[in-house]
């Protein structure tokens, strides 16, 4: 198995990752004994290799953090929960796969593979005076952060009509390989703050919040 040793737990909240080494076939081996028929079909539907790998992995994340199996539901906004009353951010990058756990109605989680390609689209989801702000040692990493962060709180509070630039905004830190930054939604009226949560390992970059 590759589930990671990079648990994290804070709070109500727990996190895992696992590295998608295997095939689809020997995940399902894994699992196999555990689905139920609903579930079962929802697998067999899924004809992409990728895309099975993605779904039997975070589903054995939910097992092993939980220590059981413990079925996905998605309310009508498309957030997934679970039964015994909480709710989960699943989120795929590559060949990583990650899953935050919590008691809290608003959490989100997303994790990235970090390459130089995301010098080419800052501007669709920094402004130009984010964007000056950042520090050109760990500039790539910064910009990692910020876009975690603001897929993070998309998920945690599912905005519609959303432009990542003007909607989703963190404060100007300091990068470390692991930190915390004061983030916000602002659309219209509406106003919400959050603690995101960033950490850096294996090339990813990782981002999550929780209200």
């Amino acid at each position: 198995m590759a589930f990671l040793d990079k648990t994290i737990k804070s709070e109500n909240n727990i996190i895992g990752f696992w590295k998608i080494e295997e095939e689809s076939a020997e995940l399902f081996s894994l699992l196999k004994d555990s689905l139920n028929a609903r579930e079962l079909t929802q697998y067999k539907d899924l004809t992409h290799e990728r895309r099975r790998c993605e779904w039997l992995a975070s589903r054995l994340l939910i097992q092993k953090l939980l220590g059981q199996h413990a079925e996905v539901f998605y309310y009508d906004s498309g957030k997934p929960y679970i039964k015994n009353g909480f709710n989960i951010s699943i989120t795929h990058s590559y060949d990583m796969a990650g899953v935050m756990i919590s008691d809290k109605n608003h959490i989100g989680l997303d994790i990235e593979k970090m390459n130089l390609r995301i010098l080419k689209i800052e501007h669709k989801f920094m402004e130009k005076s984010e964007i000056s702000g950042l520090k050109p040692d760990n500039k790539i990493q910064s910009l990692y952060v910020n876009w975690c962060a603001k897929e993070a709180m998309y998920k945690a509070f599912n905005i519609k009509d959303f432009d990542f630039k003007d909607n989703f905004r963190l404060e100007t830190f300091d990068y470390l390989s692991c930190g915390k930054v004061p983030g916000k939604i602002m659309q219209g009226d509406l106003e919400k703050k959050f603690t995101i949560h960033y950490n850096e390992f294996d090339g990813y970059m990782t981002a999550w919040c929780a209200e």
